[in-house]
């Protein structure tokens, strides 16, 4: 009885994430479906430097407490580029997710936003750490590709800890907490795969009238929109995050009714 109510607990925490397949799991979170990648972020103490040998470009070392920046580059292939993100950025390469930018709330006619492959992670290590995550990027499409309906004016979002906009989302302490016995992963396919830009828009034609209204919009790395994507790895003790990427898709769209009310 006992796993059964665990079985239902899991299904309904995934379906709360977005996840397109909330049918098939195992017990410790993670769908039924093929691992294209798995990766660990670990936290090391300032005054160590992390060995960099035997790591199968499965590892990212971060600080255990501190910001650290995982820059984001284009590949057919998952693959570690740069392990080291304690003496300055780590580099991690993964595919395009296959996703269009769109206007949260607007016309979804045509729009994709079932992802190629997802992105689920848990906290390991001793209990008591945890840490953020949220992509950025720099904005170099004011215009959304034409997804606005009106004027840009201004990106409200906060700067980036290493240049660009953060997103508005963000893989928070609610998910990454290492807290005692087993963990469970969780889908953050949306808060890594996408950057959500809060922006003003003025609907009046004319210049002399201002009508300025506020959306979300929801782009996805590796879209012309934007450029330098990264990861801020924001750690308060967590000693490592497993990352897994699984062939199987997540409806991002699924993550817009957690945004803040605009």
């Amino acid at each position: 009885m006992k796993r059964t109510i665990f079985g239902i607990l899991v299904v309904m925490m995934a379906l709360s994430v977005g996840i397109a397949f909330a049918q098939d799991y195992v017990g410790n979170g993670a769908p039924k479906a093929p691992k294209a990648y798995s990766l660990n972020i670990i936290g090391v103490p300032g005054d160590k430097n992390p060995d960099m040998s035997d790591n199968s470009g499965h590892r990212i070392f971060v600080p255990l407490d501190g910001t650290a920046k995982i820059e984001l580059k284009k590949g057919a292939d998952f693959a570690v580029l740069d392990a080291n993100g304690t003496d300055g950025p780590a580099q991690f390469q993964l595919p395009d997710p296959g996703l269009d930018p769109y206007v949260v709330g607007g016309d979804m006619t045509g729009v994709d936003t079932i992802s190629d492959y997802s992105v689920f992670v848990r906290p390991l290590g001793p209990p008591g750490g945890w840490a953020t995550i949220t992509t950025c990027a720099d904005l170099v499409d004011s215009s959304f590709a034409g997804l606005l309906p009106g004027s840009f004016v201004r990106a409200l979002n906060r700067a980036g800890a290493f240049d660009g906009y953060a997103s508005v989302e963000q893989v928070g302490q609610d998910i990454t907490l290492r807290q005692k016995g087993k963990s469970i992963f969780q889908n953050v396919t949306a808060q890594l795969l996408t950057i959500v830009f809060k922006v003003e828009v003025d609907m009046n034609p004319d210049p002399l009238v201002e009508d300025i209204q506020t959306f979300y919009v929801r782009v996805p790395i590796f879209d012309p929109i934007i450029q330098n994507e990264y990861w801020e790895y924001d750690n308060s003790g967590l000693k490592i995050l497993q990352v897994r990427f699984y062939e199987v898709g997540t409806d991002v769209s699924a993550n817009d009714g957690d945004l803040p009310p605009l």
